[in-house]
């Protein structure tokens, strides 16, 4: 018993001491420039590792006074920090990081919604920089998205890949987000361009592929998530004014002004942290005289964000965006000649525009890492559709959203409740009044293995339900208001081969409700006359991918190249449909069974030889759309007799290039798009209420549109100058039928940055 009492003595004598022996240290892992704080960074010391929790805090214990660490994050430069202790706790405060500015370690968050390098996501992500937008004098959103590989724009509606036609001005697939919050129009799933605040987008993501399971019904096709600026402890003020010039057609019969048209604008920006309180403003405006004829647009907007950091781990929110303008556009032209630029006078429309959005927020973060958001919008439209018919719609979104990561199990848990509620009072749905549900539980898991293999796996279960007048047209309409539920699903895998080789696969299910715009339109405005469909069906889909990415470093310049081989698949696909019934009118309908298969190589590098900076990024996409089953009656109601979808261009190469050297940069680029094969034959016969001379141009311009542009810049300290010339060589060509494009144009902007 002596022996045994002696033993334990002993024993605690030298675990006291080696506890007494111990030495504790504690940090806050932030950004260099924002001092946002970098959580899940990983720090190594010894053989061991831990993580920061959301607020970047990390803690290790040590039994050396004397302590060597390594700290790392995506996208950041690797820190390593070495600390003698003074005492048993030592906290080391904050520790800074700086941003690697190369390509390969882009980091992305839609694929998860958190940060994540695009080499170890599942699915194709293209992104896109100030940087970009600067240089191509973007203005209004929409123009930059036919610059962009592998997305087409058709009359002010995206589509990525052959997603979609054409479809007037309702029904996307392609879902918009203005930092990870829906940004469509609920009522027409509408992108409002003149929304975005192009003045303070800090990047854009655009996910090539079905993300519904993360993000809803609308994302069927893919996702534009646009990330706006955050304010730094640096304050940050932009400035800019331009005024753009529209030259004659090359075709001088087509010029009807003897002064030329013109848009001329301004936008600023200003954001700063003050304390706990980060403030992003700006402020957009332009005035257009159309090179159409008698079409106009004169539009602002405003947008105020505001976070306010009630304590390290609770942050609030309120983002809003207000605009308002009014224009004057038309839907076809005259007839295909000297009349091109000018309108039948039947088909001018109004585009009057007052839009609200409010955006409040509340972020989260548990002491043990865990992410919990709650963020809402408000959103009110008032949109003046044709002449006199005016479209009133009020949306009430909000989502709950938890994140978790179970570093035992290398586990990343994201899953969210939705719930939206619009209600629409529009002459457009027949002068009454319509309310869209919408509700949606998801949840998604990714998991790392073997330091190599990504897995991800998504579920999304959705519940749709429009209510709306019990008669419409003197008919008993009540059954036609059904309530439709569906689980969406989605999986993803990327192996890293090689240092700088990554192969991916992913396969994502869609699932999309009618609007109430596709359901319940009912116009007769001029020319346009748009009836409802009360019997349109949901339609669902899948798209899977094979890709692999191989990063490269030659000559000074780091890049990229990516390859991918992909197929959508659509049951029931939603397009707008010319149809002809003693008068022509416009109707949503539910095509056959379609399927599109392709592939796409994109690249990209950046990086200086000499003294010359070079930036190129670009990519080609080959689709083969057609429908499952080619019928006689498709046929018939196609302007060619083969089986391919219609308004799809089957090949399509774009790129961007830029070189600067000290003061001075020159750019050049170009979009090619193959000749749209089919269209809705209507279009092509000579019928009252339809362009004059489709069908002469069409065979006249049948071997696709290739539109090159150019800029010269420079720059002293914080004052730019640059001039932009768009459709170089004055190219005639038209996207859709019965409206050509804009001639020629020259831009030039003057910029101040601090």
């Amino acid at each position: 018993m002596k022996k045994l009492w002696l033993l334990c003595i002993f024993t605690i004598l030298i675990v006291s001491n080696s506890l007494f022996s111990q030495y504790y240290f504690s940090g806050t892992i932030k950004d260099s420039e924002n001092l946002f704080p970098l959580s899940f960074a990983i720090v190594k010391y010894k053989n061991r590792q831990t993580v920061t929790d959301n607020s970047g805090y990390f803690s290790i214990v040590s039994p050396s006074r004397k302590i060597k660490f390594k700290i790392k994050y995506i996208g950041y430069k690797p820190k390593v920090i070495e600390y003698t202790a003074r005492e048993k706790v030592n906290k080391l405060g904050d520790i800074l990081l700086q941003l690697k500015l190369k390509n390969l370690d882009e980091v992305t968050i839609t694929s998860g919604k958190y940060q994540k390098s695009i080499n170890e996501v599942t699915v194709s992500i293209e992104t896109v920089k100030p940087k970009f937008i600067k240089n191509n004098n973007i203005n209004a959103f929409n123009n930059l998205l036919d610059k962009i590989p592998g997305v087409n724009i058709i009359d002010g509606q995206v589509n990525i890949r052959g997603g979609s036609g054409f479809s007037y001005g309702a029904g996307s697939r392609v879902l918009v987000l203005i930092n990870n919050m829906p940004a469509l129009q609920f009522d027409s799933a509408l992108p409002n361009w003149e929304n975005i605040p192009v003045e303070n987008i800090e990047k854009i993501e655009i996910m090539k592929g079905a993300g519904s399971a993360l993000y809803g019904s609308a994302a069927m096709n893919g996702i534009i998530n646009i990330l706006p600026i955050y304010a730094k402890k640096k304050a940050l003020f932009r400035a800019k004014t331009f005024y753009t010039l529209y030259d004659s057609p090359r075709d001088k019969n087509k010029k009807w002004w003897t002064s030329p048209p013109y848009k001329t604008g301004f936008s600023a920006l200003y954001a700063k942290k003050l304390n706990k309180l980060d403030f992003v403003g700006s402020l957009y405006y332009n005035k257009t005289k159309g090179y159409n004829r008698n079409t106009f647009d004169n539009y602002g907007r405003a947008t105020i964000n505001i976070d306010y950091h009630l304590t390290d781990r609770i942050n609030l929110g309120l983002h809003t965006n207000f605009n308002s303008g009014k224009g004057l556009t038309f839907f076809y032209w005259k007839n295909a000649n000297e009349g091109a630029y000018q309108a039948d006078t039947v088909a001018y429309s109004a585009k009057d525009k007052d839009v609200i959005i409010i955006d409040p927020s509340i972020r989260y973060r548990s002491k043990n890492g865990d992410k919990h958001i709650l963020q809402g919008r408000f959103y009110s439209v008032s949109n003046l559709i044709g002449i006199d018919k005016y479209d009133l719609s009020k949306t009430y979104y909000g989502e709950y959203q938890f994140q978790k990561r179970i570093n035992d199990l290398g586990i990343i848990l994201t899953s969210g409740l939705v719930a939206s509620k619009s209600t629409t009072n529009a002459e457009l749905y027949g002068d009454t009044t319509y309310v869209a549900y919408n509700t949606a539980l998801y949840i998604q898991s990714e998991k790392k293995l073997w330091k190599r293999l990504n897995l991800v796996l998504g579920i999304r279960y959705e519940t749709n339900k429009i209510d709306g007048p019990k008669i419409i047209n003197g008919k008993d309409v009540r059954e036609k208001y059904t309530k439709e539920s569906k689980p969406v699903f989605r999986f993803g895998a990327n192996y890293k081969l090689f240092k700088k080789t990554n192969f991916r696969v992913s396969w994502g299910q869609g699932f999309r409700y009618p609007t109430i715009a596709e359901k319940f339109s009912n116009v007769f405005e001029g020319s346009l006359v748009l009836l409802p469909n009360l019997d349109l069906k949901s339609e669902t889909g899948s798209t899977m991918e094979f890709g692999i990415r191989q990063g490269w470093n030659v000559f000074g310049l780091q890049g990229y190249s990516d390859i991918s081989a992909f197929q959508s698949e659509y049951k029931n696909m939603i397009e707008f449909a010319l149809k002809f019934d003693k008068n022509i009118y416009f109707t949503s309908v539910n095509l056959a069974n379609t399927i599109i298969k392709g592939i796409e190589i994109t690249s990209g590098f950046a990086g200086k030889i000499k003294n010359v900076e070079l930036d190129f990024n670009g990519g080609y996409t080959y689709i083969d759309p057609k429908y499952k089953e080619f019928t006689d009656d498709i046929k018939s109601k196609s302007s060619v007799d083969y089986n391919i979808l219609k308004y799809r261009y089957k090949e399509t190469f774009k790129f961007d290039f830029e070189a600067s050297y000290k003061h001075f940069k020159i750019g050049f680029g170009s979009s090619y798009n193959s000749f749209m094969e089919a269209i809705d034959k209507l279009f092509e016969l000579k019928l009252n209420g339809l362009p004059k001379g489709v069908k002469e141009y069409r065979a006249n311009h049948n071997q696709g549109n290739n539109v090159y542009r150019m800029r010269i810049g420079y720059k002293y300290e914080n004052l730019g100058i640059q001039l932009n010339i768009d459709n170089l060589f004055n190219k005639e060509y038209s996207v859709r039928p019965g409206l050509l494009e804009a001639p020629r144009s020259f831009t030039l902007s003057l910029s101040y940055g601090l």
